[in-house]
């Protein structure tokens, strides 16, 4: 683990720690040194006032990412780590909320919800390590309040302040997808993602405006236009100025190899996707940003645990509603993660919402129907709603 501060604070030394230290060396010198050099800096950092930057290594196992028990419990001074041996179970706790883990197993508990990991969370090799995948679950789900980024082998921390209740939500944002000479994905009879993400956000636009008569609702494009991937979060963001509090939701189609395929699923931003296929939409939806360095300055930012949460409950409430208001005219598949760049540039809790495959008729065919387009917005409406009372009841 590294600790890095700011340039020019008079003559105090760059300390760095290196707290994965070669296991032979054994745990409990481990330990000892890594809290000793952190206590330090700590000290230290509170004394120049500064936003310390900590950069944990990760651990190589068997071709995955780890970090370990030790550096887990540095991530912040609040943070718990609980473990029974015998049962091999344990708890990380962090104010009211705790997220619960099995050893050897791809799932953890939060919320009093199993949720599903792409592979093993946590394992035993000469001591617990945690997956990255994991690791960004907990961060989130336990709304730390830290800002994240991984970076090869590493992991980068930064402490923010924790968020204030939000109180009310300010407006909406709605990006249709793709647009002008980027038509997006194509389907049977001639079907472009570009208008039917369009004809969808501005039904979506009525819907949330009778809806929330209070709220202002704002379209990244009207009409049939190409908007860079940046332009569109930069939208938004400028409409996201302190106690201004909105939300980012953008629509699309999906596609595939195979017309056998079908169904709707919501994503929320995440560094870790959670399968190949994950991987492979976003890469898709990103294309063109690559060009002008956006993607590359995307991944240098850190993200904020705390608004990622939010995304996820936001992610997880409007799959409820859509599920419920479609009733098995689309068939709902999961709330997955990706790393669009989309929502990488919000400053907002932001989700991605595929509506359908137009490579599979029977989507296609509802995808385009004014009774699908009805219960699409209504679903949308209802799980915002959902959205909202979920984190003022988290406040409470």
């Amino acid at each position: 683990m590294e600790r890095f501060f700011p340039e020019n604070r008079g003559t105090f030394p760059v300390i760095t720690a290196l707290c994965d230290l070669p296991r032979s060396s054994g745990w409990f010198s481990y330990l000892k040194i890594s809290s000793l050099v952190v206590a330090f800096i700590v000290a230290t950092g509170q004394a120049w006032g500064a936003k310390e930057k900590i950069r944990f290594t990760l651990v190589q196992i068997e071709k995955r990412s780890y970090l370990s028990l030790a550096n887990l419990k540095l991530l912040h001074s609040d943070l718990t780590v609980n473990y029974n041996d015998g049962e091999e179970q344990g708890e990380i706790r962090f104010g009211k909320r705790i997220v619960l883990f099995s050893l050897g197993k791809a799932e953890y508990q939060s919320q009093n919800e199993i949720r599903e990991l792409d592979s093993e969370g946590v394992i035993d090799d000469d001591g617990l390590f945690f997956s990255r995948e994991f690791i960004e679950e907990i961060l989130t789900e336990l709304s730390l309040p830290v800002s994240y980024r991984f970076q090869k082998n590493h992991l980068i921390i930064v402490r923010d302040k924790e968020r204030e209740g939000l109180q009310k939500l300010d407006f909406i944002f709605i990006d249709a997808g793709h647009g002008g000479r980027d038509s997006g994905a194509l389907g049977y009879f001639d079907a472009a993602e570009k208008d039917i993400t369009l004809s969808l956000a501005h039904e979506l636009r009525k819907q949330l405006a009778a809806d929330y008569p209070k709220l202002k609702i704002y379209m990244t494009r009207g009409g049939d236009k190409f908007i860079r991937l940046e332009k569109r979060s930069e939208l938004a963001n400028k409409k996201s100025t302190p106690g201004n509090f909105g939300i980012f939701i953008s629509i699309h189609c999906n596609s595939h190899l195979s017309p056998k395929v079908k169904g709707f699923e919501i994503y929320y931003l995440a560094q870790n996707p959670d399968n190949k296929q994950a991987r492979e939409l976003a890469l898709r939806e990103n294309q063109g940003s690559e060009k002008n360095g956006y993607i590359k300055r995307l991944t240098s930012r850190l993200m904020n645990a705390q608004i990622q949460r939010e995304s996820k409950t936001l992610a997880r409430q409007v799959f409820k509603g859509l599920s419920n208001r479609l009733d098995g005219m689309i068939k709902p598949r999961k709330v997955k993660k990706a790393d669009f760049a989309v929502l990488r540039g919000s400053l907002m809790p932001a989700i991605l919402i595929e509506t359908g495959y137009l490579t599979n008729r029977d989507d296609l065919k509802k995808l385009r129907s004014s009774e699908y387009a009805k219960a699409f917005v209504s679903g949308v409406s209802r799980g915002i709603g959902a959205f909202l009372g979920e984190l003022s009841k988290a406040e409470k």
